[in-house]
């Protein structure tokens, strides 16, 4: 069902842009001066869905009581919003920094312990408010022809880096069962993470703006998991490694009043 959402926000997109294309053609090719500015500033909206990944630990297949042995991770969506900036390197290649700020709410994940003899499944909920700090190299086509709007778009790659902070990472997490308070954990994963991005998307060049609606993959790569000793963790305790993912769907602004004036 998630990838089906990605599918029908992308088509959406795609309908939108063929259809007001099809309304306004022309033979006037909008911004030609676009490439010669050195350095571009604008700003995003969307949205992501994130998940947890794990590692199977020592004590996964067979551990003891009141330590996980399964986690079921939960699609969490959420709304992005930021800045962008890119420096031009030469006609094709530009350096991209966006800032963003992830409005989450809560990572929710589904966890199996055993308790006694039997295996209890519960859900665990995890306040999370996070400021996403990306870096990435740029790889943009030739602007082309779109129907009958000439140099009107171009498509582009792009990879990179990133940094991620998340403020609410202190706060406890509530595991409930059946829908009533099971435990109160306190800090289980870490604030920071790291990790690499990469993605695509098309660029339209209207009038007095840019937009690109562009998709992103993001992996972290630090171990989440504050303490594997730790008493508050003993719950992960059967887990290795705990990673957080994400799926972007953003749509850039890039307009007259935000370019560089030489």
């Amino acid at each position: 069902m998630q990838y089906l959402l990605w599918k029908q926000i992308i088509l959406s997109v795609c309908l939108l842009s063929i259809s007001f294309v099809s309304i306004a053609q022309s033979d006037e090719v909008y911004r030609p001066y676009n490439d010669e500015k050195p350095v571009y500033l604008g700003l995003n909206i969307g949205l992501t869905s994130s998940y947890m990944h794990f590692d199977r630990g020592a004590n996964f297949s067979n551990p003891g009581r009141d330590i996980a042995n399964w986690i079921s991770p939960i699609f969490n969506k959420a709304l992005v919003m930021g800045l962008s900036g890119t420096l031009r390197l030469n006609e094709h290649f530009l350096l991209r920094t966006n800032p963003n700020i992830l409005i989450t709410g809560n990572k929710d994940i589904f966890y199996y312990k055993k308790s006694n003899r039997n295996l209890d499944t519960s859900k665990m909920s995890i306040s999370s408010t996070i400021i996403n700090l990306p870096i990435a190299l740029k790889l943009e086509s030739d602007r082309y022809n779109f129907f009958k709007m000439p140099n009107f778009m171009r498509h582009y790659v792009f990879a990179g880096v990133k940094f991620d902070y998340d403020f609410s990472s202190s706060k406890d997490a509530n595991g409930t069962k059946n829908g009533n308070l099971e435990g109160t954990y306190s800090k289980l994963l870490n604030a920071a993470d790291y990790g690499y991005e990469f993605g695509l998307g098309l660029s339209f060049y209207f009038p007095y703006a840019t937009i690109s609606p562009e998709i992103k993959f993001s992996y972290g790569q630090r171990d989440l998991i504050y303490a594997h000793d730790s008493p508050q963790t003993k719950l992960l305790n059967g887990i290795d490694k705990l990673t957080s993912n994400f799926v972007y769907f953003t749509i850039h602004v890039e307009g007259e009043s935000f370019y560089w004036k030489n």
